[in-house]
């Protein structure tokens, strides 16, 4: 298992752009990342007031922050200085609501690698529900220094 600070060591995101708590398993082509959904996220106040649903995009977000993972572990680039681009989302689907003090599952599979650019599949769930589903594509850069 890697925690958040390992995390951290991988990928870029950091506050309340990290939605991946921990990693519990990973390999080459796939992996299993966690968020751990609280009532004090930035999002709950306002979607919506007094019935908290975590949004859609920020749940692809975690399905893609933990491809990144992967994708950046498979490369080898463990500096925390490469970044992950989306470049398509494909085939989103939204089963069931998300809501403070569900842990979120982020299941991921690498679909296809070709020098820099990454296509994966990742399903989200909640307990044995799946809540979210995606096919997505990023491409790897390290942001060239100044």
């Amino acid at each position: 298992m890697v925690d958040a600070t390992g995390i951290e060591k991988i990928i870029p995101h950091r506050g309340d752009m990290r939605l991946i708590d921990e990693i519990r398993e990973f390999n080459d082509n796939s992996g299993v990342g966690i968020h751990y959904v609280r009532d004090d996220e930035f999002w709950c106040a306002g979607h919506f007031p007094g019935n908290p649903i975590m949004p859609g995009v920020l749940q692809i977000e975690a399905l893609a922050q933990t491809a990144c993972f992967i994708a950046l572990m498979h490369l080898g680039l463990t500096d925390g200085k490469t970044l992950g681009y989306f470049t398509t989302m494909e085939k989103i689907k939204f089963s069931h609501m998300v809501r403070p003090g569900d842990v979120l599952e982020l299941h991921v599979e690498l679909l296809m690698s070709k020098m820099s650019l990454y296509k994966f599949h990742g399903i989200a769930m909640v307990g044995d529900k799946k809540v979210a589903e995606a096919t997505f594509t990023a491409i790897m850069d390290t942001p060239k220094e100044n």
